[in-house]
């Protein structure tokens, strides 16, 4: 490892992050964009452990995304309202809210698909194999529910209904078309010619199958209950007996899970020493766990680099913000004021003044944020940006091969691996000089840095937030380590 010498440095600055919210109050009487509405439906999808293709394709094959007609009202057909097209002839949901409110109205079609999801699961309409909810195909049966148990959705009684395709089938089409995702037929053998199946009828999911994205749980996650409900039950086994009535936004943690059973995957959470039991995972949020705390920023909860993230802020490399934005592309200027803090976190930082931002060698000083100057000037002493000349370009984007460069400048090579060939690991790194092969492999044998797909550096992608949050607690672990 590379040794520096430092003066002494004060963290002052604040992180620059930008913050993306959804408001959606704020569509009233017009459609927002679909790439707006996509996002919306990821979300409400994460929360409620349904694959989000499913979700998406049921909005596209029911209102083709869009929540108000062109003179600005709630798209209405029959008593079915908006974008999710959601029926509430039972008064189960705010009537206003599905009309007017666009990410109500999606979590209400989500409540509707898992009703219809308990009906299959709990054998009140046929149901697929196991019913494991993140197996694409072993959504048939709900899906027919949701657009009507009626047997016009019986692909033997296409003829006689005059269709070209049952409903699930147009959303078996549309996940495959638009979203590039292969849904595959159950074997139609097994329903009857004519008429509705029985609900007694089980069918084999298929022998090809392909998985959903439901994020699962771990033990020692903090929760709270959530969705549109007013109520939540905690169950005395899995699928078990109700033991305990919780409201919305009920806290807790989880003991034990996930069990898969009747067509849900169940946590063990505890609330307190009178109230312990079992809950599926569609009404839980994940706010923290137990190792990291409490997530300070609301977008990281179903995020794989969540620890990481919250690793770094409770040893002060990043600051309390509503938001991370996780998968935004890390700029130069950001990567290297996370550098500056790993580097030397206890060391005074001089406060930023005009002179020091003069002091920087580069032509385009002018252009970083006041909050980056002092630690790119820190970044600057330790030699780490010898490879820029003139220009720094601080609000591009970070490619990976420069990554691995400034890394390289921190731990140099590693002796342990000094007759490896870094082609030999990596087939794409051909077009680089030697200086950047050598700094890759200073990366990957440090352990700072490994391939991003099978065999491949791919020196050209470019850093995430979250990628380069995971970077800085291995460069922690490995300066603690050296």
């Amino acid at each position: 490892m590379k040794i520096f010498k430092t003066t002494t440095r004060k963290i002052i600055a604040l992180i620059l992050i930008f913050v993306f919210t959804f408001n959606t109050l704020a569509y009233a009487n017009y459609n927002p964009s679909r790439e707006e509405l996509e996002a919306m439906i990821d979300e409400v999808a994460l929360k409620r452990a349904i694959p989000s293709v499913i979700l998406k394709a049921i909005a596209r094959v029911e209102s083709v995304y869009e929540h108000f007609n062109s003179k600005g009202s709630p798209k209405i057909s029959g008593s079915s309202i908006g974008l999710m097209q959601v029926s509430n002839r039972n008064g189960g949901y705010n009537s206003e809210k599905l009309k007017y409110d666009i990410l109500y109205n999606i979590e209400a079609g989500a409540d509707v698909l898992l009703n219809k999801w308990s009906m299959s699961s709990y054998q009140s309409v046929s149901c697929v194999g196991n019913m494991d909810p993140n197996i694409l195909e072993n959504w048939y049966f709900a899906l027919w529910a949701y657009n009507g148990w009626a047997q016009s959705n019986n692909p033997h009684m296409l003829s006689s209904y005059a269709k070209r395709s049952t409903y699930q089938q147009l959303i078996y089409d549309i996940a495959r078309k638009e979203y590039g995702q292969t849904i595959n037929n159950i074997d139609l053998s097994y329903l009857p010619k004519s008429g509705i199946p029985s609900r007694s009828l089980v069918v084999p999911t298929p022998a090809y199958t392909n998985g959903g994205n439901i994020v699962l749980y771990e033990v020692g996650d903090y929760v709270r209950t959530d969705g549109v409900r007013d109520e939540y039950q905690l169950r005395d086994a899995p699928a078990g007996k109700y033991i305990h009535e919780l409201g919305v936004n009920q806290l807790g943690t989880i003991t034990a899970g996930p069990v898969l059973q009747n067509g849900y995957y169940w946590y063990k959470v505890y609330v307190d020493e009178k109230r312990e039991g079992w809950i599926e995972r569609n009404w839980l949020f994940r706010t923290g766990d137990t190792e990291h705390g409490r997530y300070v920023f609301e977008d990281i909860s179903f995020h794989w680099a969540r620890k990481v993230i919250m690793e770094l802020f409770n040893k002060g490399v990043i600051s309390e913000a509503e938001s991370f934005n996780p998968d935004n592309i890390a700029t130069k200027e950001e990567f290297l004021v996370f550098i500056s803090k790993v580097m030397d976190n206890n060391e005074e930082h001089l406060p930023y003044s005009e002179e020091t931002k003069n002091t920087l060698p580069f032509e385009d000083a002018d252009e970083i944020h006041t909050w980056a100057v002092e630690h790119i000037q820190h970044v600057n002493e330790l030699g780490l940006l010898e490879d820029y000349e003139s220009e720094l370009n601080p609000l591009d984007k970070l490619s990976r091969r420069e990554a691995a460069n400034i890394i390289e400048g921190i731990f140099g090579e590693n002796n342990e691996f000094k007759n490896l060939d870094i082609n030999t690991i990596f087939s794409d790194l051909t077009q680089l000089t030697e200086e950047e092969i050598r700094a890759v492999k200073s990366a990957y044998t440090n352990g700072i840095m490994s391939g991003k797909v099978t065999g491949k550096f791919c020196p050209d992608d470019y850093l995430t937030r979250a990628e380069a949050a995971a970077i800085m607690v291995k460069i922690i672990d490995r300066l603690g380590n050296t």
